[in-house]
Order: structure tokens, then sequence, then C-alpha cells
């Protein structure tokens, strides 16, 4: 009879809970891969260290909770609160945790969308709609050895962005590594948003990021701006997508950091601008797909008393462009390919010791997908990379996006076959 009672309790308490939280969708992804990694050239001491592994890796794996309360006259609440999941080793798992896209806002029939926290811009998202890397749960989550993010987030070689953070000194670093992407391609923390309706097929979104740890003291002066805007088209089979982000630095230090910051390798007034173009075209059994990116990135001279080194600024440019497609074998599989290209930094580094030419790299992918059921893929893809001789020298090299090898460096190729079975919910 106890046995019973409590039966009836708990599930009176879950009916209660269930109709306070209608409005709440729980969903995710659960996507684990078997990886074959093979490394080889490189120069000097690197060139002897060139590993086969395998590894067991966790794509975009996550647990996220939305919900939608309508207001009346066309006008709702909306919240997001999505977290990463990691699979494979067991960390990285944490409700506490929002490293992803989390956020409260208002949504309006006439006025579009304004939104509170921590999201990706437009920069992120509309690659995400081309890249064939589909490894997460909806756009912005690619991150695969296929993802094209591998190169066209090259500039994080300038830039690191993987904390989100523009509230310290020295961030975002200087030092790239297989995890690491630009700050284009990152979710911005302290982020505020406003995407228009989307009207016969358009959508403008506009993005700023806040700095809210500011320092005027002129000796450690933190002072950073960032903002990503972007215009889409996606009607019937053509989706067409255009933005333009920047990143402003107006950091100082006191020159007694045991590792240089930004200001000192580079100069004061540090600035990275990038615009980048997509488009798409669907046919019935088949798509194909381009991206474009441009990016600059800037620095005055450097020459203030009490610091590690002068420098001299620099002014750098570097375009990476990419086609991709898939064809449909059947209903339920079809196969995939990509090829981009990062074309040398050009420029002024000056202080004129580092390589510009030869700093590029080519990327190719081929694959396999096939849909057991709407939610549940099986994925074999092969990813190809080859850095060109100076390729890293002074950047740290290009790595395979997300699920890096961690062996990127000049004249590197790195070679992997993922296989992984991916369920959303």
């Amino acid at each position: 009879m106890q046995r019973k009672l409590i039966a009836l309790a708990l599930a009176s308490l879950s009916g209660a809970a269930l109709a306070q939280s209608n409005n709440v969708n729980i969903y995710g992804t659960l996507h684990g891969n078997f990886d074959v990694i093979s490394v080889s050239g490189g120069t000097g001491a690197a060139a002897a260290n060139t590993p086969t592994f395998n590894r067991v890796t966790s794509t975009s794996s996550l647990l996220g909770f939305k919900g939608k309360e309508n207001l009346g006259n066309g006008l709702a609440a909306i919240f997001q609160y999505e977290v990463a999941m990691n699979l494979d080793a067991g960390g990285g798992n944490s409700l506490f945790g929002t490293a992803r896209n989390s956020f409260v806002g208002l949504e309006s029939n006439d006025l579009g969308t304004f939104k509170l926290g921590n999201f990706e811009g437009p920069t992120r998202a509309f690659e995400s709609e081309i890249d064939l890397s589909v490894n997460g749960y909806g756009p912005g989550t690619n991150g695969g050895i296929d993802s094209a993010r591998a190169v066209v987030g090259k500039m994080g070689g300038l830039l690191k962005g993987s904390s989100g953070s523009l509230g310290t000194q020295s961030a975002p670093s200087t030092t790239r590594s297989g995890s690491t992407a630009s700050p284009f391609d990152i979710y911005y923390a302290n982020a505020v948003s406003w995407a228009s309706p989307k009207i016969s097929g358009f959508q403008a979104i506009a993005l700023y990021a806040t700095s809210e740890n500011k320092d005027e003291l002129a000796a450690s002066r933190i002072n950073t701006s960032l903002y990503d805007l972007g215009l889409s088209y996606d009607n019937g089979p053509v989706r067409l997508s255009l933005t333009n982000a920047a990143i402003r630095l107006r950091n100082q230090d006191d020159g007694t950091a045991a590792v240089g910051t930004l200001s000192e390798r580079w100069g004061d007034n540090f600035r990275s601008n990038e615009t980048r173009f997509g488009a798409r075209y669907k046919f019935s059994a088949a798509s194909v797909g381009f991206l474009w990116s441009h990016n600059r990135t800037k620095a005055d001279a450097n020459a203030l008393a009490g610091r590690i080194a002068a420098t001299n600024g620099l002014d750098l440019k570097q375009n990476v462009w990419g086609i991709n497609g898939t064809y449909n074998v059947t209903d339920h599989s079809r196969v995939i390919a990509q090829a981009f290209r990062a074309e040398d930094i050009s420029g002024s580094l000056g202080n004129g010791t580092n390589p510009l030419a030869d700093t590029g790299a080519r990327f190719y992918t081929f694959g396999y997908e096939h849909s057991l059921s709407k939610r549940t893929l099986l994925r074999a893809v092969y990813a190809h990379l080859k850095n060109d001789t100076n390729a890293g020298k002074w950047n740290g090299g290009y790595d395979f996006g997300n699920s890096g090898t961690g062996f990127a460096g000049p004249e590197r190729t790195l070679a992997g076959l993922q296989m992984g079975l991916r369920h959303t919910f």
C-alpha cells in the first residue's frame, strides 16, 4: 500500500511539472566517432614526429532546453540553454556551462527577434548552413575532421577566439592550436543581437559583443569591441549569404608579462575585419555550394617605453575559398565532397622577419552518409589537409577544425578517416 501511495505521489508531481513546462523542448545530439589519423611531412625536428594513431572523438554532442511563451499581439518570449557534452572522455559535461547557444529574448512578427546572452553570430551561422560537415544539431555545430572551418576559420593564426572572451588584456591570444577558431567562428559572450523578420526569403542579423571589463590606465588599458552583421536570402533551391564582422582591441600592458601579449607582438590598436560570401543551390537529387572569405588584420606601431618589445605594426590580408557538393544515392544516403584553398597571406608584418609566401593550405574531403532513421545517421568521411611550406612558422598552421590533431605545421600533411554514429533527439 505504501509503495502505491509513493507511486501516485510521484506521478502527480511529474504531471504538475509537465503542465508548468509544456512550452519547454528538450533536445540534443549524441555523436561518437572512431578516427584513424595519419601525420606526414614537416620540417626540422617535426619531420621525425609523424605518428599514425586511432582515437574516439565526440563531435558537437550537446544537450539543450528551449522554449517559447506567446505574450499576445504577435509577441513571444523565447529562451534557449545549451551545453556541450563529451562522450569519449567523460569530461566537459556540465549543466552549468553555457559554452554553446544560450540566450533569452523577445520575438515579434513585425519587429523581428532580440536576444541577450552567449551565442553565435551570422558569420558562423550562415557559413554552417553551407558547410557539409553536419556533425551537430542545426547551424553552427559542424566540427568534424571534414569541417570547412579548418581553413575558413583560418585567422585563428592571428587571433584565437576559442574562449569567446573580450574582457582580458591579452585575449584573444596569438597562438593557434588544433582546437581554436577565429574570433568570428565562436559563440560570443556578452552578446546582444537583432534579427529581422524573413521577408520574401531575405533576413538581416546584427550582433554586438560588449566588453564588460574595461581599464583606462595607460599601462594596462583594456578596451575591446566586436560586431557581426549578416544578410541572407533563402528561397526555394537558392541560398545566399553575405556577412561582415570586425574586432578591435585597444589593449595594452606594462611589459612585465612572461609572455608578450597581443599588443607587444603585433602592435597597438589591433583590429581584424572579415567578409564572407556563401551560395548554395539545391537540385532534386544533388546540391552545389561555394564559400569565400576575406580577412584583413592591422595593428599600429608600438614604441612606448616599458614594453617587452617594440613593434612596427602590421597589415595582413588573406583569402580563402572553396566549393562543395552532394549527391543522393538513395532516399536515405548521399555522398558529399568539399575542396578548399587557403591562399597565401599577403601584406606587411612590420619587422619583415616572418615569411608570407607559401603560408596557405589545401583541404579536401569525401564522405558517405546513410540515415537509419530521421534521427540516426551513419557517417564515414575521409579528409586530407596539406600545409604549405611556410604555413605555421609563425601562426601554428592549419588543422582539422575542432577535431584537431595537434600536429599542424609547415609542410605537414594530415589525413584522417572518421567513422561515426549520430543520434539526435
